[in-house]
């Protein structure tokens, strides 16, 4: 009986690097399915990640003033994509939430999703922590080096030799 070859992390990576590769396709067709330009659908998917986000979060994950997340935000409300509210405890702050319009992730999205979930079903409890936890480590590396999501610098080149 053959053995199955080597394990190798160049593996995973471009396992990971191929479904990062599906994802940026379907977005780019689901932005023009939308009639959105792109800065609207990295706010939507924002939005979508992060509980009630204040609108100066927003503008710093996206890396543009607060005159440009108010040009943004203005132009999703009017569409009913979003809604802006008073914080619940703090009157001073606006923060954002789905609104009616909000799209929901549909075809090929909603096609990988379901195959995460299956991934997903087939780890046993211990097995679906332990990446997550390594996951949120290596997100935080360069976060914590200052080029994590906040860093609006130009990625290296994924042809790169340091990958």
């Amino acid at each position: 009986m053959a053995s199955a070859p080597p394990f190798r992390s160049s593996d995973l990576f471009r396992a990971l690097l191929r479904l990062q590769r599906a994802h940026a396709l379907y977005e780019v067709r689901w932005r023009a399915r939308l009639n959105l330009n792109d800065t609207d659908l990295r706010t939507l998917n924002l939005i979508r990640c992060l509980s009630a986000p204040s609108p100066g979060e927003l503008a710093k994950e996206l890396g543009v003033s607060s005159a440009g997340i108010t040009a943004v935000l203005d132009r999703l409300e009017a569409r009913h994509v979003i809604q802006r509210q008073q914080h619940a405890t703090d009157r001073r702050r606006t923060v954002v939430h789905p609104g009616s319009g909000f799209p929901e992730t549909t075809g090929e999205g909603i096609a990988v999703l379901r195959g995460l979930h299956r991934f997903c079903d087939q780890l046993d409890e211990p097995s679906r922590l332990a990446p997550r936890a390594l996951l949120g480590e290596i997100l935080l590396t360069p976060q914590a080096a200052g080029t994590g999501p906040a860093d609006h610098s130009t990625p290296p080149d994924s042809r790169s030799s340091e990958l």
